[in-house]
């Protein structure tokens, strides 16, 4: 195929070479576009399994209502925000059945505690432990993989 445009002179230019030219580099352009679209698509699908296998699955917490406690030794009281960590299977609303007698056991434990006992990552290794423990004491068909404390305040 060959292409000729003449100029007004009457000179004969032949247009194949700069037309073919454009051609493959359109053609290359569209099979680069495809292969990144590919591999976008497979990567993502791999990235996806490889994050749960490395993170596990998505984890599933279930939300305790704020309390507030009294603590012993004076009139001094906490307020307190938890997160409990559950296995994934089981549904979070299970703990609202039971988050009035949590709150209560709770707060006869910490009536037992002094507020010097809570300074610093002792005080909260102290606050998670007893958590854990006032938890399973009372919802004891319940698997609690941790707790977490989103707020501590101490007044």
């Amino acid at each position: 195929m060959r292409i000729v445009f003449r100029r007004s002179n009457g000179e004969a230019i032949a247009l194949s070479f700069p037309i073919i030219v454009t051609a493959l580099l359109i053609l290359l352009a569209l099979m680069g576009g495809v292969g990144v679209a590919v591999v976008n698509r497979s990567s993502s699908r791999v990235d996806e399994r490889d994050v749960v296998a490395r993170m596990g699955a998505k984890k599933n917490y279930a939300v305790l209502p704020e309390m507030s406690v009294a603590l012993g030794g004076g009139n001094r009281t906490m307020d307190l925000r938890v997160r409990l960590e559950l296995d994934p299977q089981v549904d979070p609303k299970i703990t609202d059945p039971y988050a009035a007698r949590i709150a209560d056991r709770l707060s006869d434990r910490m009536r037992e505690v002094e507020p010097e006992r809570l300074a610093g990552a002792d005080g909260a290794r102290l606050m998670k432990n007893t958590i854990t423990s006032v938890v399973d004491r009372e919802v004891r068909s319940i698997k609690v993989r941790d707790v977490l404390l989103e707020s501590m305040v101490i007044r």
